[in-house]
């Protein structure tokens, strides 16, 4: 049923998206969750993909670095770019800094038209686990000029083994240039198989991995066409803030180390609400982060190395900005209590390592509060973000019982990270329902086990 569903959808758009009506320009971006980013991963890549009749007329594909157009004006920077990664200006690589999709992917358009002079239709992101899901269901894949036979048990390997520099050097020469080659290779290569050779395909396969990719944020699209647009976010295909009368959370890590040690990071959020008499609500979200990266001789230094191969750039400090969406009109207690590590580029740059760092309340995004932490974890420890804060008791919906629902939404490039949800109910009050069944009930607390392979949502009724 849910193949059937995601096909009968994507049926009504597919017309438009082809260009059966009038051609279509979108931008692609393959982002890399090995150094996870807001909407999935940093864009190491992008493609022009123009569609006219069902049919690709012109498919461009390109380093993230090769896009920029130094010689345009470009915008400042976000706010905690510049400060923490000392980004002057905005370029398309760091266009997904927005958890909603849409607005991210609206930077992506505005800045690749400052670049290339070309306003697209469409954006669509995909990283990794989706290229590794879209191989799979297409193996074997033969590339022309390459003796190995692609498929999903060796996309990845592949991928690394072409990135990385055959002479041992650094940020310059030939390797430099092509060290992305194979990602455009092979991506033109299923493009076309699916273009000219759809009847060697199997299409249940190719479906679930459509399904998977949409309902576990590994794909996102973005479309300015409106109508088309409203059935994407229907879906829950766009990859926007999710709206919600009830409370909300979404935990959004930003890699700000210029290395790829996100497979290495183990991450683990727990959520605990108490309710208290008179509708009021106390929040806590604890954020554990434990790098079981190799140990290293020296301390963390967070600058633009890059070591000849992949491997190496996956072992290393974790350099992150934390962000916490909440519901809009929160009010933050607590957050951690941080300063500045010594080898931060803002700490050398102008002498302020160990100075403290306050957590930040940014302006409101998409109808949510936004709080945001700089830390890193080095190789081989541990380190536990806590927050917490007083959600408004709007969220609450009181009628002859009172009913409390909790979205927990995932965040792109991310698998399946635990979650654990506990609501602590006021003195005396007896539980009546909830969705999904709770892991545990007992003295006014109920909780609930989970994961955050797809978005989840909690429901608990009680009465006083």
């Amino acid at each position: 049923l849910p193949l059937l569903e995601t096909g009968v959808e994507g049926l009504v758009v597919a017309p438009s998206l082809l260009g059966v009506d009038e051609p279509r320009t979108y931008l692609l971006l393959a982002q890399n969750e090995h150094e996870l980013r807001a909407t999935g991963g940093f864009i190491s890549s992008v493609a022009l993909l123009r569609v006219a009749d069902g049919k690709i007329v012109e498919f461009r594909f390109s380093d993230s670095y090769a896009v920029d157009d130094l010689s345009q004006p470009h915008p400042d920077a976000p706010e905690a770019l510049e400060r923490y990664m000392l980004s002057q200006i905005w370029l398309l690589r760091d266009a997904n800094w927005y958890a909603d999709f849409p607005t991210s992917a609206q930077v992506a358009r505005d800045l690749y038209q400052l670049d290339q002079g070309v306003l697209v239709d469409g954006v669509v992101a995909a990283d990794l686990a989706a290229v590794q899901s879209l191989v799979r269901a297409l193996e074997p894949i033969q590339l022309e000029g390459y003796d190995q036979e692609v498929t999903g048990a060796n996309v990845l390997a592949l991928m690394q083994q072409h990135w990385a520099s055959p002479g041992g050097e650094g940020q310059a020469g030939d390797w430099w240039i092509h060290r992305k080659d194979f990602m455009g290779d092979l991506l033109g290569a299923t493009m076309g198989r699916l273009e000219t050779d759809i009847a060697s395909v199997d299409l249940g396969r190719l479906m679930d991995a459509v399904r998977r990719g949409f309902g576990e944020k590994h794909v996102l699209v973005y479309v300015v066409d409106p109508t088309v647009g409203e059935i994407m976010g229907r879906n829950g295909w766009d990859g926007a803030l999710r709206p919600t009368d009830g409370d909300f959370l979404m935990v959004v890590d930003t890699n700000m180390g210029f290395n790829k040690v996100n497979p290495n990071v183990e991450t683990a959020v727990e959520y605990e609400v108490t309710i208290e008499e008179g509708e009021s609500l106390t929040s806590r979200v604890a954020i554990t982060y434990r790098n079981h990266s190799s140990e290293m001789a020296d301390p963390c230094a967070q600058e633009a190395v890059y070591p000849p191969t992949y491997e190496e750039m996956m072992e290393g400090c974790y350099w992150n900005y934390l962000r916490l969406y909440v519901p809009e009109g929160s009010v933050l207690v607590q957050g951690p209590q941080l300063t500045l590590p010594e080898g931060s580029l803002r700490a050398r740059e102008d002498g302020t390592s160990g100075s403290p760092l306050v957590t930040e309340v940014g302006p409101a995004e998409s109808g949510r509060s936004v709080y945001g932490v700089f830390f890193v974890v080095p190789p081989g420890e541990r380190r536990e973000m806590v927050f917490e804060y007083q959600p408004p008791s709007s969220v609450l919906e009181v009628e002859n019982s009172t009913t409390y629902r909790l979205l927990v939404q995932k965040q792109p490039g991310t698998v399946a990270v635990p979650l654990r949800v506990e609501v602590r109910l006021p003195s005396g009050s007896s539980v009546v329902s909830t969705q999904p069944e709770a892991s545990a009930v007992s003295h006014g607390s109920v909780v609930f086990e989970s994961d955050l392979r797809e978005d989840r949502e909690f429901e608990v009724t009680f009465r006083r």
